[in-house]
């Protein structure tokens, strides 16, 4: 215990995190399903110096004017303008809820967007844009994911010691001419990848590409 002003504060109760944890991980690894989550390269992770701009679509005169890929469907690095794509493509549990069918206006004209919501494990930071792939064989852009972290004492949470859960996150699944199905492995692959069996829980460190770490330094808040 501690003293402060001469009053009693309590000390970090560092087994509240790890028994939330607990509880999420035995949710998702009961009810959910494995899911290829898909972490692209964003403009922060080119300015720490992670990642360089990519070879084929970013040092040709309109990208570099416009700081804009040149081709969406850029097969070396997706449409980010980052070398190759994508910082980590990992396999973890998630929990969907059902899709509801609906109609929106776009730029592209009237399409059917599939929105579902999900949650999954808390050791890793996700972005708005980034991708999760289904057994399925479809694929959902993310839309802003929510972190949720727990307070056990006066001091700022992080996602790395006191994350629990990303909380109903948003999701929209892909057209089939969507960059996202250039992202490999293809369909075929991937649904065989996701419905593996046998070991509790299955492993994926074969398939696993990890090329920055999870939670990056800047984002440990």
């Amino acid at each position: 215990m501690s003293y402060v002003r001469g009053r009693y504060v309590r000390s970090q109760q560092n087994w509240a995190v790890e028994q939330e944890r607990l509880r999420h991980e035995q949710a998702l690894w009961s009810l959910g399903e494995n899911v290829l989550f898909c972490l692209l390269w964003t403009a922060r992770d080119h300015d720490e110096g992670l990642v360089g701009l990519c070879p084929t679509c970013a040092n040709d005169r309109v990208s570099k004017a416009y700081g804009q890929p040149s081709r969406n469907k850029c097969p070396d690095c997706f449409g980010t303008r980052f070398e190759g794509g994508f910082r980590a493509l990992i396999v973890r549990p998630a929990i969907f809820t059902d899709a509801d069918d609906s109609q929106s206006f776009t730029a592209r004209g009237v399409v059917a967007p599939q929105e579902v919501h999900l949650e999954t494990t808390s050791d890793f930071r996700a972005h708005s844009g980034d991708y999760a792939m289904r057994a399925t064989g479809e694929r959902l852009q993310l839309r802003a994911p929510q972190r949720t972290t727990l307070r056990t004492g006066f001091g700022t949470p992080l996602q790395s010691e006191d994350g629990t859960a990303y909380n109903l996150s948003r999701a929209a699944v892909e057209d089939s001419t969507s960059v996202a199905y250039d992202i490999p492995p293809d369909t075929d692959s991937l649904v065989t990848i996701l419905s593996r069996s046998g070991a509790v829980p299955p492993t994926f460190g074969d398939v696993e590409v990890i090329r920055a770490p999870l939670i990056p330094l800047y984002e440990r808040d």
